[in-house]
């Protein structure tokens, strides 16, 4: 549980802090790795719902505070 609660918080303050984009990329690369070394070569369904709301979040914080940092 307290491993889901980190990655939903990093993937939350990727999306919001780099772009969608940035946090899509984490979520494939760290679920990839873990479905090749815990999980069996099987995707862990909760682990990407948990991703995927995160990042929901993160476009929704996005666009209705109008966060956008310009580099």
């Amino acid at each position: 549980m307290k491993n889901n609660i980190i990655g939903f918080v990093v993937y939350l303050l990727a999306t919001i802090l780099l772009s969608p984009s940035a946090g899509v990329i984490l979520l494939a690369m760290k679920e990839n790795s873990d479905r090749c070394h815990y999980y069996g070569g099987k995707w862990n369904i909760t682990d990407l719902a948990i991703g995927v709301s995160a990042i929901s979040a993160g476009i929704a914080c996005r666009y209705f505070l109008g966060f956008k940092i310009i580099f």
